[in-house]
């Protein structure tokens, strides 16, 4: 039986041999992959995660993995969301940084965090699932609310 992990050379992870582990996991992981456009970025959706999308690059020493929170404009006060995620980031977010990035023209909140390309799947995996677990919980505890949810 093929083991994923053989898919690496040299003991370390390429887009190429990541997207091969991926999408040779047990269906019960919940996991699919697909490569971006003529890139080197591959988008991992997460289905144990309500199906949120993680965008990997395989970069020469770290595999780095984000998802997009969401539009800037869309937090009530920025600048105290900000304020409040730099004091208390080290215990919401231990595992993972904040930052704003720009997509499309707009700017947007990005959770991102790296492992090693030499990291073995399962810790590869568990980065994966530390991301979109901290997603989940930010939109959920402090994320902007829907015009409906206000409604109610």
């Amino acid at each position: 039986m093929h083991h994923p992990e053989e898919n690496r050379s040299e003991g370390l992870w390429t887009s190429q041999s990541l997207a091969a582990a991926i999408k040779g996991l047990d269906k019960a992981e919940r996991m699919s992959c697909n490569s971006v456009d003529d890139s080197d970025v591959l988008e991992v959706t997460v289905g144990s995660a309500g199906d949120l999308v993680l965008h990997i690059v395989v970069g020469e020493v770290q595999i780095l993995t984000s998802a997009i929170l969401w539009p800037r404009g869309e937090q009530e006060d920025p600048a105290a969301f900000e304020a409040m995620m730099l004091r208390t980031h080290k215990t919401l977010l231990p595992l993972c940084a904040l930052s704003i990035d720009v997509v499309d023209g707009e700017e947007v909140y990005e959770l991102f965090g790296a492992v090693s390309r030499s990291a073995s799947l399962t810790e590869v995996l568990g980065e994966f699932f530390a991301i979109a677990e901290s997603a989940l919980e930010l939109a959920r505890d402090i994320g902007p609310r829907s015009a409906e949810g206000d409604a109610a």
